[in-house]
């Protein structure tokens, strides 16, 4: 009897501590599942279940402290300030050892910038911390609910700045175990151990209730779309601050992932120009160091257009360097490096402009593409009023959602190319006469200075392996000028069999797998590869991301899909400035028109259909669950009396018969050290007082348990037919029935 009541002192205290504990736990899990969700890109379960170990030792750490009144500050602050130590030191470690600041990683996917091992394991000792602090406070020694919900608001804001949603069924357990807080942990906390808490059938049906409903509900019902602004570039083209942000829109730190793309074919804009050309490059912002097998903004040239205001940045025109070496050359001063008068044209400008126009109606973006030399100058913008019609406005008075804008560039096209090959200047040759200009007074000492910057930082070769360079330097051996070494690494591909497949995934995403082993791969891949031969051959260049528009409607303007989206390599050529080459094989367009015209508006219905279907399904889930919430006991019972038919003999059915009995007392009456040690003689009679009659089956379980006595079949189904026409009684249903209608006659 004794070791029976220990076990049940053991099972009491167990289930008061899973009563308190559990939900501050399991909520503090889900939270932060959902922020290695957003950080890590492996290893997430394990991470999640590492976590779930350290919130409950420190659960254990704060609850001996919580009894310790004068040290448990001063101990607390220790803890505290050892965490801040190792936080300090993790962060310090993961930029000293990877290059990538710890603003950069939180703010971008982890698939662009990189795993850093010592940044995620700040979430777990930093991050991690604070929220179970912040758990433990207000939960299990001050309860305040506004202080659970500072918890569950860290998924949002770290969602939020990133401009990712909380995946619908991530955000459903967190917000159901918070709610289940409220109706649950007020009762059971610290500071209400005084009320008369009674967890019931009847408590836990009507809490799993509301919560179950209240999740539903959350789930199904529709959400406005909120979406956090990110830190602003300083790119030129700055459209519409509520824009509707997709992932070829805001301008980020780190090149795109060159693996895995899921572009579905969505239709974004439309673009129609006076220029027509077979392609059209229409570019994002451009990257200038590669790092960490990915391209980045260099902290020391951070221009993301390679377009701005003042003339810093205008030497990245080609329309400026054109007009600038024509005055140069009128000069007359110059002939030694055949810079004259009649390798320039009798254009105004570098060539004749053409006009673009970029046409959406739901395609907001925040910072318009453009071409390499669109004119800033001309550039308009439109909204929409409320009759559908389109009106051009200012900056400041943009007010609808879709893109509507419109600006003249100068077309890459032969007037380019012409004046190109006539020039016959090398970068060394540039470079040197660029100095000579800056002796003699004609360009000033800031644009010597940014041309020289340039120099210095598009012929950086960080990251690029000997291999690749030799290789690059090989293709180019040979040519003299510039241009042709940059064509002749635009056509190495095509003459040496490569392969465009955006499906490929290779055992080595290195580029130098892609260069010797593979030779297949995605844009990104080519535009790498060229962007670093180049600059080992001596040519500055920079790797470019944007869209390549090639799909043409009936009406002769160009359609530009998700799935458009295209990366490609800008050159600085000699006396001319940043001109575009397109590495990859002439294969992608076909394969993507292909892929679309089979995929496109299908694989945008079926996510579609495929979103509602899960939210369907989820929602059938907790119907579900709630359904067998409410008729638990009755599934229960059901199981019992279906396992009762395939027990051997009856002397075991009576057996369990008379533990079920037991079981069914205990749970609604919730006494549980007196009743297991009742005879069957006092539960005969406590059973009597809930109006169920269990005399048989208690008289031949006594029978059977300290007589050896083997009952028969027809005794067997008297008790428990007699069991049978109590069971509610005994459950407790048929009291509380007759209690409330005793409570309303009284009343009456």
């Amino acid at each position: 009897m004794t070791v029976s009541k220990d076990k049940s002192r053991a099972a009491d205290r167990l289930y008061k501590i899973i009563e308190k504990y559990l939900l501050p736990l399991v909520l503090g899990a889900v939270v932060m599942k959902l922020v290695f969700d957003t950080y890590l890109a492996f290893y997430i379960k394990t991470y999640t279940a590492v976590f779930a170990v350290y919130e409950c030792v420190l659960f254990f750490i704060f609850e001996k402290l919580k009894k310790r009144k004068i040290i448990r500050f001063f101990a607390y602050m220790l803890i505290a300030m050892a965490h801040l130590m190792l936080s300090f030191y993790l962060i310090g470690s993961g930029w000293t050892d990877t290059g990538t600041s710890f603003v950069d990683w939180f703010y971008v996917n982890t698939s662009e910038v990189g795993e850093v091992v010592q940044y995620d394991l700040f979430l777990v000792v930093g991050l991690g911390f604070f929220i179970v602090s912040v758990l433990y406070y207000f939960t299990c020694y001050r309860y305040r609910i506004f202080g659970v919900m500072l918890v569950t608001l860290f998924p949002f804001v770290i969602y939020g700045k990133r401009s990712e949603g909380i995946p619908t069924i991530w955000l459903t357990v967190m917000m159901t175990v918070f709610l289940a807080m409220m109706v649950h942990q007020r009762l059971v906390t610290d500071e209400t151990k005084k009320s008369d808490l009674v967890i019931d059938p009847s408590y836990v049906i009507g809490a799993a209730l509301f919560i179950t409903t209240a999740g539903a509900l959350t789930m199904l019902l529709p959400k406005p779309q909120h979406y956090s602004q990110l830190e602003e570039g300083t790119g030129i083209f700055r459209f519409d601050y509520r824009s509707n942000k997709t992932d070829y829109d805001d301008l980020n730190d780190v090149s795109s992932p060159r693996f895995g793309a899921d572009a579905s074919g969505e239709a974004l804009f439309t673009v129609k120009t006076t220029a027509p050309q077979s392609v059209i490059y229409i570019r994002r912002q451009s990257f200038d160091v590669f790092r960490n097998d990915q391209w980045e903004l260099s902290k020391n040239y951070n221009t993301y257009y390679g377009l701005a205001d003042g003339e810093e940045n205008e030497v990245n025109s080609p329309a400026f360097v054109y007009r600038l070496m024509k005055d140069l050359a009128e000069t007359g001063r110059y002939e030694e490096f055949g810079i004259t008068p009649d390798k320039f044209g009798n254009y105004g400008e570098f060539a004749e402009t053409a006009w673009m126009d970029l046409r959406s109606d739901s395609y907001s973006p925040s910072y318009v593409p453009a071409p390499l030399m669109a004119r800033i100058d001309a550039l308009t913008y439109c909204d929409k009023n409320a009759h559908g019609e389109v009106n051009y406005s200012s900056w400041y008075n943009t007010r609808y959602r879709g893109l509507g804008v419109s600006y003249s560039y100068y077309p890459e096209d032969e007037a380019e190319y012409s004046y190109l090959t006539s020039l016959g200047l090398t970068h060394d040759r540039f470079l040197r006469f660029l100095a000579e200009a800056y002796a003699n007074g004609d360009i000033t000492p800031e644009m010597y200075s940014n041309f020289l910057r340039i120099d210095r930082l598009y012929t950086d070769t960080t990251g690029v392996s000997e291999e690749v360079a030799q290789l690059g330097r090989s293709i180019t051996k040979g040519y003299e000028y510039d241009y042709e070494k940059a064509e002749a690494l635009v056509d190495y591909f095509v003459e040496n069999g490569f392969v465009y497949d955006e499906f490929f995934q290779p055992d080595d995403e290195s580029i130098e797998y892609f260069l010797f082993e593979s030779k297949t791969g995605v844009c990104s891949s080519y535009a790498t590869a060229m962007a670093m031969m180049a600059r080992a051959a001596g040519m500055p260049a920079r790797y470019v991301e944007g869209f390549a528009a090639y799909e043409k409607l009936p009406d002769g303007s160009y359609q530009v899909r998700d799935s458009h989206a295209h990366a490609y390599v800008e050159v600085y050529l000699a006396g001319i400035g940043w001109v575009s080459f397109d590495p990859t094989v002439p294969g992608y367009m076909t394969f993507r028109s292909n892929n679309e015209n089979n995929n496109g508006a299908n694989n945008q219905a079926l996510m579609t259909f495929m979103d509602y279907l899960s939210r369907i399904i989820l929602f059938l889930i907790v119907v579900f669950v709630l359904i067998f919430i409410v008729l638990l006991d009755r599934i229960i019972e059901l199981c019992f009396r279906t396992a009762q038919l395939f027990r051997k003999t009856d002397s075991r059915r009576i057996t369990a018969l008379y533990k079920r009995i037991v079981r069914l007392l205990e749970l609604s009456s919730g006494r549980y050290d007196n009743i297991r040690g009742h005879t069957p003689h006092e539960m005969i009679a406590l059973a009597a007082g809930r109006s169920a009659d269990i005399r048989k089956a208690a008289e031949l379980f006594e029978k059977v348990c300290f007589g050896s006595y083997e009952p028969t079949a027809e005794e067997y189904k008297l008790a428990y037919k007699d069991y049978k026409k109590s069971w509610k009684a005994l459950a407790g249903k048929i009291r509380k029935r007759n209690k409330t209608h005793k409570a309303k006659k009284a009343a009456v």
